[in-house]
């Protein structure tokens, strides 16, 4: 995985999403994404995560879509 085209990518994104994409991420990935994003951005992210509840499939399908895309690059 290219972390720093992932990081690059969520950046464009509102952090909701960009915390979403990282929790369907291995943790492994994520964290290696996650040390590619600015420090500001970190904690919010990491206080996003922890309060994901159940989400509606669509929105996952988005995010899902959104990384494979973002892979593949």
């Amino acid at each position: 995985m290219n972390y720093r085209a992932v990081a690059k990518r969520l950046l464009q994104e509102h952090p909701q999403t960009i915390s979403v994409a990282l929790a369907r991420l291995e943790s492994t990935h994520a964290s290696e994404v996650m040390k590619l994003l600015p420090g500001f951005i970190q904690a919010d992210l990491m206080n996003r995560i922890v309060n994901i509840d159940q989400l509606p499939s669509e929105v996952i399908e988005e995010v899902d879509t959104l990384l494979n895309e973002t892979m593949i690059r």
